[in-house]
């Protein structure tokens, strides 16, 4: 059985229509998460890489640089109190 690194690199849907830069990115990013959560549930794999499809489809499609979505995805996933003061602007309507 493959590790979960060696299933992002062979599924090749993960960077469909991405310029080799921007492919370079995301993977090294998803790598980077697979090492995180090798040992864990397989379901996060069928989860990592339906994200990295996700963020491929929405830079090839809008022009959004790859590092920006993961930079976005990567302020979602921050735990409550972490970078607080990054964020203390009041919205204003």
């Amino acid at each position: 059985m493959p590790n979960l690194s060696e299933e992002i690199l062979e599924d090749e849907t993960i960077t469909e229509n991405l310029p080799d830069d921007e492919a370079g990115i995301l993977l090294g990013w998803l790598l980077n998460l697979a090492e995180e959560i090798e040992g864990e549930d397989r379901a996060y794999l069928d989860q990592l890489k339906r994200l990295g499809r996700q963020l491929a489809r929405i830079s090839s499609i809008w022009g959004v640089p790859v590092s920006d979505l993961i930079d976005l995805v990567e302020a979602a996933w921050e735990e409550p109190g972490e970078n607080a003061t990054r964020h203390q602007r009041p919205m204003r309507a």
